[in-house]
């Protein structure tokens, strides 16, 4: 082999290694907010338009897990995460809906959830500490507190255990416990179904517990995990006064 292939390669295998093994952190997401840049190996681009430009970082490779982070900077504080696009089907056109008629921030994940890791941390971002997710929801919630972060999950109802569960449309999480405004949340959703059940209330199985979100300091209840049924999601995204409905809903409990 010719020595500058040699090179060529041995230039390559460090560059993944120093890809692989640094982490990005909550301040670089923090940073970039206020000047959107690459942030290697995710690739800035930019998208919308001049009044209204949407800025996105997009991993070309599974590196640190991939995925992606789109921000909207005129766009009001709520994030929007979605960890299960191929899995858990028509969660990202249902979250992409829901982050450009109300929130800021959207996170998704690009490779599939049982896809073999690069390194020793699952790829699944649900349960995945480090890497893009988690460290935009950190950026995310240092600047916005008070704001909400939903997370949308999708659940096939034959495999529910309970009664509640197999007739479900929408299970409603903030963890072990729950406050006013999942509360308000509930009501509104009972407007598109009503099989919409709180957990740790109505039904007591998909409550998230123990999500990754759940582990890394945010404030209480500001994490509100979604579980929206098959028929349920069919019909938001087939219905487009039921996803104007579902976002209104959500755009309440910001």
């Amino acid at each position: 082999m010719k020595i500058h292939k040699i090179v060529t390669i041995l230039l390559f295998s460090a560059s993944w290694h120093c890809f692989a093994t640094v982490e990005i952190q909550w301040q670089q997401i923090n940073n970039w907010l206020s000047q959107p840049h690459t942030i290697a190996p995710w690739e800035y681009h930019q998208q919308g338009s001049q009044q209204r430009p949407v800025h996105a970082l997009i991993s070309p490779t599974a590196v640190n897990g991939g995925g992606a982070l789109v921000y909207l900077p005129k766009g009001k504080p709520c994030f929007v995460s979605i960890p299960h696009q191929f899995h858990d089907k028509h969660t990202l056109q249902i979250g992409q809906a829901l982050f450009t008629s109300t929130c800021n921030m959207m996170v998704y994940n690009t490779y599939h959830r049982y896809s073999e890791s690069l390194d020793s941390q699952p790829m699944d971002y649900s349960k995945r500490l480090r890497g893009l997710h988690v460290a935009a929801v950190r950026a995310f919630h240092s600047i916005h507190p008070n704001a909400s972060i939903f997370q949308l999950h999708g659940f096939n109802q034959n495999k529910r255990k309970s009664a509640q569960g197999k007739k479900a449309d929408f299970i409603l999480s903030q963890g072990r416990s729950y406050n006013a405004k999942l509360a308000k949340l509930q009501t509104c959703l009972l407007g598109l179904s009503e099989h919409t059940f709180v957990y740790q209330k109505d039904v007591f199985e998909l409550g998230g517990t123990k999500n990754v979100l759940h582990k890394i300091g945010l404030a209480p209840h500001r994490f509100i995990h979604i579980e929206i049924s098959k028929p349920m999601r069919s019909k938001l995204i087939s219905q487009s006064a039921s996803m104007e409905q579902f976002n209104l809903c959500l755009s309440y409990s910001r």
